[in-house]
């Protein structure tokens, strides 16, 4: 799993191939965290019940270090669990087809952990299918596009791009929070300088899939402006449910 959100027990009910197949066990064998989000980590508390075998988690040495400063995420760096560290620019095999490639991006750590720019604070991941040759990008979470960002959109089939606010006064338009989506590390999808201006190029060559939605985004009603514009410039919005064959 690319990462592992609060509601991941609902998920797992909804998609029958995550569904345990023995008593105490489950086909999941691992997760991969862009960041240290309690909305992208979150559900580790669900997933703490792991039988022997365990999961093995993968990270970037910032996520790992601010994660497990937290008592309730900490157990999962010890038997019968794993906590690998992505080494930057490395292809990280993860079984005989997949590999991994953590792509480090604009972003900044947790509210909870002083929300400030560090190195490692955000990744992309990059996933390999070595036997289709399929590539997918999962960036749900950027501050900014930078050169790196857009070089792995380019080489990616598909990617999942991070489509949390539309605008950046979003929350104090609705009156459900003052706080910027910058500031929160978030790169709106609208203006001249969000994601949808900037990476118009990127999107005639690569599917690009707006996904983690907040419930403010209009892009999560198909019949807004917003989506109609998305869907004018190249762009795809995520629905529950969505399957990918690469």
């Amino acid at each position: 799993m690319i990462n592992v959100s609060p509601d991941v027990a609902q998920q797992i009910e909804a998609f029958e191939p995550l569904q345990p197949r023995a008593l105490r066990g489950s086909p999941i064998a691992g997760i991969l965290l862009t960041d240290a989000n309690v909305d992208h980590m979150g559900g580790l508390a669900v997933l703490r019940q792991a039988g022997a075998r365990g999961f093995t988690l993968w990270s970037s040495a910032a996520v790992r270090s601010i994660a497990l400063e937290q008592v309730g995420f900490a157990p999962f760096a010890m038997p019968p669990h794993r906590w690998e560290t992505f080494r930057d620019g490395t292809s990280h095999p993860l079984d005989d087809r997949l590999s991994v490639t953590a792509v480090p991006v604009a972003g900044t750590t947790p509210g909870y952990a002083g929300r400030t720019e560090a190195p490692g604070a955000v990744v992309a991941i990059a996933v390999a299918d070595r036997k289709t040759g399929g590539r997918l990008l999962a960036a749900p979470v950027f501050a900014g596009v930078d050169p790196r960002l857009r070089n792995a959109l380019a080489a990616a089939d598909v990617a999942f791009i991070d489509g949390s606010f539309y605008a950046d006064d979003e929350l104090a338009h609705f009156g459900v929070g003052g706080k910027a989506a910058r500031r929160l590390g978030h790169l709106p999808a609208g203006g001249p300088d969000g994601s949808l201006a900037l990476l118009a190029s990127e999107a005639r060559g690569t599917r690009l899939i707006y996904a983690h939605l907040n419930n403010t985004n209009p892009f999560v009603d198909p019949s807004s402006a917003a989506y109609s514009e998305a869907q004018t410039k190249g762009f795809s919005v995520a629905d529950d449910g969505l399957t990918l064959t690469l």
